[in-house]
């Protein structure tokens, strides 16, 4: 990326940081039918640069049909304040998902005992069956799933929206300045030993390694009543008199495919908890061709970032992460705090889930077709070369319109289809941060 639009990049940013907590004792993924990672009380905080600003999504039901209409756009906002999105505080277990387009989600299917293929001997109890047998949901129903109604699967959506006051720009995803930027992490976890000395190490990583993020953008007007009902509002801004983004709701009939784009987030593209690190393997997720299930090619709308890492100490004016924990826990008895109990005082109360001075965030590849031309493997000295910068280039969300308030659905899963979704994950926390940046070009 060059210097021009990285200037423009910093000049038009969007953070949103998300804390998952991810508890599960076992999970192999696509490969047993054990449990899944959980993600509970997921904390959300969006800020915005002097060039973006968001607002939450509000809705109203009239005459059997929902609205849909942005909040106050300002430069920051914090999900969890909002009734709206109390959902989030509480959800049915994540399990791995596998979707290209944001529309259709595959969740993994496993031979039984009444299966021809068991009786006969070809399959055995337990065994994945092929990606043709998976079960589909096109209509939402696994998203968002409360946790007392849990269907045995779920991702996870919210609706917010962004408005470029100054200029048309490219939305893209950024890595960052010192100050925000984009990161998956699994938090270290604290440990003790029979003395009650505690530390805090490192997790597997396999849940970061596997995580997604995925952007369901409708560019079209809306034509409906929409504006009626947000002139009426008490978040109306006369700045605004066109609205873009047509969504379904998971309770509506219908569902239109034509004109919608998805762009996937990968974090920690070369890293591999149960293999080899530095290498690329190029994920191919599950679509739906019309007529049955497919491996689908991304290239035109997948960017991928390289590792995150907790800061170690090592860089100049650098911080190592178990530090700031030994400074929190100096003069505390922990003996009879549970290890939740230690990581919600730690994170929670203590940093208040602001991770983001203590990380090294990847960078970007900066083209992403770059690496489809090694084929499905980039290995290690292969993806140094690569030319890498601050977003990708080749892959945007959506182009914003001066002044056209554009609704944005994101999409938080774990892909099954990734290589690294077939380990042991043990009880974690996830640290996710997102921040979105514009340019002109």
């Amino acid at each position: 990326m060059n210097k021009k639009m990285i200037r423009k990049l910093v000049a038009a940013i969007m953070a949103l940081t998300l804390t998952v907590v991810m508890v599960v004792t076992v999970s192999y993924a696509w490969m047993t039918l054990s449990a899944a990672p959980v993600a509970e009380g997921i904390q959300i905080t969006i800020g915005g640069g002097n060039t973006i600003l968001i607002a939450a999504d509000y809705a109203v039901v009239a005459d059997g049909e929902t609205y849909h209409y942005p909040g106050h756009f300002s430069s920051s906002l914090n999900f969890t304040k909002l009734q709206q999105y109390d959902y989030l505080k509480s959800m049915a277990p994540l399990t791995p998902v596998s979707t290209a387009d944001g529309i259709h989600w595959f969740f993994p299917e496993y031979y039984d005992y009444n299966d021809t293929e068991v009786i006969n001997g070809t399959a055995s109890v337990g065994q994945l069956k092929p990606i043709e047998d998976f079960r589909l949901d096109d209509d939402m129903q696994y998203a968002n799933v409360p946790k007392a109604e849990s269907k045995g699967g779920n991702y996870v959506y919210l609706d917010f929206w962004v408005v470029s006051p100054a200029s048309d720009y490219n939305l893209r995803v950024s890595r960052g300045d010192d100050n925000g930027g984009s990161f998956v992490l699994e938090l270290m976890s604290p440990e003790g030993d029979a003395e009650g000395n505690y530390t805090i190490v490192s997790t597997a990583g396999n849940a970061a390694a596997s995580a997604r993020i995925g952007f369901l953008v409708d560019d079209m007007p809306v034509v409906d009543d929409t504006m009626r009902y947000y002139q009426s509002s008490l978040m109306y801004s006369s700045n605004y008199t066109r609205l873009k983004g047509n969504y379904r709701d998971p309770q509506d009939s219908y569902w239109y495919t034509d004109g919608y784009r998805f762009t996937i987030y990968e974090p920690n593209g070369d890293l591999h908890p149960n293999g080899t690190s530095g290498t690329y393997e190029v994920t191919q997720p599950i679509g739906w061709n019309g007529n049955k299930p497919q491996l689908v090619d991304i290239r035109s709308q997948l960017t991928v970032q390289l590792t995150n890492a907790w800061k170690n100490g090592s860089g100049l004016n650098e911080v190592a992460f178990q530090q700031i924990f030994a400074t929190w826990k100096a003069g505390k008895n922990l003996d009879n705090m549970t290890t939740a109990e230690i990581k919600a005082a730690f994170y929670g109360e203590y940093l208040q889930y602001q991770v983001m001075p203590y990380v090294n965030k990847g960078s970007f590849v900066q083209m992403t077709s770059a690496l489809y031309a090694y084929g499905g493997t980039v290995g290690a000295e292969q993806l140094t070369g690569l030319n890498q910068a601050g977003a990708t280039d080749d892959v945007i969300i959506v182009q914003l319109e001066k002044n056209v308030p554009q609704r944005i659905r994101m999409f938080i899963w774990l892909e099954g289809q990734d290589i690294d979704c077939n380990g042991s994950i043990g009880a974690q926390d996830l640290a996710l941060s997102i921040e979105l940046a514009g340019s002109n070009q």
